[in-house]
């Protein structure tokens, strides 16, 4: 894997941490952030 696809991959993985974080906060009630945190951690790595 080269530099840049490594870049390129840490940049994607954070971008989408921020997506999941702006969703926790968002989320109206436990079960959604409950529901949110489940499906964040089956993404594929």
């Amino acid at each position: 894997m080269s530099m840049i696809d490594r870049i390129r991959r840490r940049r994607m993985i954070s971008r989408q941490n921020r997506a999941i974080d702006r969703a926790m906060q968002s989320a109206p009630t436990q079960s959604m952030r409950d529901e949110i945190a489940f499906f964040s951690q089956r993404q594929p790595s």
